[in-house]
Order: C-alpha cells, then sequence, then structure tokens
C-alpha cells in the first residue's frame, strides 16, 4: 500500500492545456508498496537521504529506481520526517525556505530526471517519506514548469493534509502529556501541508528560479510539454 499517491494528471495549465493521465505520479515511501501498486509506473525516484532509505528501503517490484536524494544525512535536519526528536522541530516555513536555496543542485538533478524519462515506457513517480515537503517541492516545480497556475499548485499540495492531518491530530495528542504543548504543536505543525509553507519557498525562489537557479532551458520545458500536455 502507497500513501499520500496521487496522479496529476487533469490538471490544467494556464494556456488551456492538461497533464495527461499516467505519467506524472508522486507519493509517500514505497516501503509497503506492490506490484498493483505500481501498475504503469516504470521509474520511481526516491528523493530520501541514503539513511533513511537502508532504513524503509522502497519495494520497487523490477521498477528503473532512480535515488536521488534533495540532502544528505548530514543535512537532514532541515527536513521533518523522520522520528519525531526531543528537540523542538525548527519552524516550517525557515525549513521550506532553506531548501530550495540549499539543494537547488539537486532539485536540478531531480527535474531533469523527470523530464527526461522516456514515457512511452510508463509513468515516473517521485517520492519521499511522507510524500509532503521534499516530494511536494519537487511537484510544485514540475507543475510549475508546465505551466500550471500556483493557485492550482497550492490546492494539489494541500490535498496530503486529506492523509496527514489524522497523523497530525495523532502526533499532537500522543506528544502533549510528555513534551509539552510547544512541542506538541510543532510536531503538528511539521506532519501538515500548509499554505504558509509553500509561499515561503516560492518567495525564496525569487524570479526564473526554474530556468535561472535549477539551470533548466526552455527547450528542456518545451520538449517535455510537449510529451507530457495534451
Amino acid at each position: 500500500m502507497i500513501q499520500n499517491k496521487r496522479d496529476l494528471g487533469g490538471l490544467e495549465t494556464e494556456d488551456g492545456k492538461r497533464i495527461k493521465p499516467r505519467c506524472l505520479i508522486r507519493s509517500a515511501h514505497l516501503y509497503q508498496a506492490t506490484g498493483a501498486d505500481l501498475d504503469g509506473i516504470a521509474t520511481i525516484i526516491d528523493l530520501r537521504t541514503p539513511g533513511e532509505r537502508s532504513q524503509a528501503p522502497d519495494q520497487t517490484c523490477g521498477r528503473e529506481y532512480l535515488p536521488l536524494p534533495v540532502f544528505t544525512d548530514e543535512q537532514a535536519g532541515i527536513s521533518h520526517e523522520t522520528e519525531i526528536s526531543k528537540q523542538l522541530l525548527p519552524e516550517m516555513t525557515d525549513l521550506y525556505r532553506q531548501v530550495v536555496i540549499e539543494c537547488a543542485d539537486s532539485f536540478g538533478k531531480i527535474l531533469r530526471a523527470i523530464m527526461e524519462h522516456d514515457y512511452s515506457k510508463g509513468a515516473v513517480l517521485w517520492h519521499c517519506t511522507e510524500g509532503k515537503d521534499r516530494c511536494g517541492l519537487t511537484s510544485a516545480l514540475i507543475l510549475e514548469s508546465l505551466g500550471v497556475s500556483r493557485e492550482a499548485i497550492m490546492e494539489d499540495y494541500l490535498k496530503t493534509n486529506l492523509v496527514n492531518l489524522p497523523k497530525a491530530i495523532r502526533a499532537h495528542d500522543r506528544l502533549l502529556p510528555t513534551h509539552g504543548k510547544e512541542m506538541a504543536e510543532a510536531a503538528y505543525k511539521a506532519y501538515i501541508a500548509d499554505e504558509s509553507y509553500l509561499r515561503a519557498a516560492w518567495g525564496a525562489m525569487g524570479e526564473n528560479y526554474i530556468s535561472g537557479k535549477l539551470g533548466i532551458d526552455m527547450e528542456m520545458i518545451r520538449k517535455f510539454r510537449t510529451v507530457i500536455l495534451e
């Protein structure tokens, strides 16, 4: 079973085109995935650190597997997607700003892998642990490169709460008696997708982040749009 999995197919671009179904899939980890869960998927891109991958290895079921971590284990403090520690979790808006600034090279590699994928073989799926932060930012960048409006990108990003809101409530209620209100609220914020997080990342990106900071040229984007849009 794969949690927080969804096909980006059907989302509309600002010029009236739509993303083809069964091409772009995003999700949480694949530790419990089955062959049926991965039906139609040709390539898996794992955005997690080596440490995370070793603790909960993907069940790839014979699919092409590309480990492309957004950051290293040493940098893992900029993600909440580990077991809740005794230390107070950082502010999520700060984390999103930090990730897009410090991990631009990684995002460039990830976007190239998605854009250069051979879609005649099947879909590409990318994931992190919860399918929220690293996966959410990757999805936002891919959708923006395709010409989807930021309003629609935000709407898709917030769909993660259909899965993660119950987790956030459980984490809050579990930590409140033993770790106090501040830690419980920080854990809650770490599990949910919030509009302020993604807007903080957009603010840190500035202008021309995809073509300028990530080095994705317009010809690659044009070819990607030709393949993915209908």
